[in-house]
C-alpha cells in the first residue's frame, strides 16, 4: 500500500508541474505537431459532408487541408515558429471547437509571438 501511495503522489506531483509548465512554458515540437493536426481535424469537420466521407475519403480530405491550411497566417506560424507558441495557446488550441476558435488562440493582443 505504501508503494501505491508514493507513487500516486509523484504522479500529482509530476501531473502539477505538468500544469506549470503549460501555463508558463513554451511549445515542444510535439506540442506544435498536437495542435495543427488539431487544425486540420477542425478543418475537416468543418467540410460540408463530412460526416458521410469514408475513412478514406476523410484522409485525403485531411492531406488537402493541411495543404491549404498552410496558407493560413497562425497555422503558418506555429509551424514556422513553434518556440513562440506559449503554453496557454497550446490549451486554448486543443480545446477549440472551430478553427475560428483555434485561430483566435493564437491572437496576440500586443502584436508580438
Amino acid at each position: 500500500m505504501e508503494t501505491r501511495a508514493t507513487t500516486l503522489r509523484i504522479a500529482i506531483a509530476l501531473g502539477a508541474a505538468h500544469v506549470a509548465f503549460a501555463c508558463r512554458g513554451h511549445a515542444s515540437p510535439a506540442d506544435c505537431r498536437a495542435i495543427t493536426e488539431r487544425y486540420v481535424d477542425l478543418a475537416v469537420g468543418e467540410t460540408p459532408g463530412a460526416a458521410a466521407l469514408t475513412p478514406a475519403q476523410s484522409a485525403a480530405v485531411r492531406d488537402v487541408k493541411r495543404d491549404l491550411k498552410r496558407a493560413e497566417p497562425t497555422y503558418r506560424e506555429v509551424q514556422d515558429h513553434c518556440a513562440n507558441v506559449s503554453g496557454q495557446e497550446i490549451s486554448c488550441a486543443m480545446d477549440a471547437k472551430t478553427t475560428s476558435a483555434w485561430e483566435a488562440c493564437m491572437h496576440h493582443p500586443d502584436g508580438g509571438q
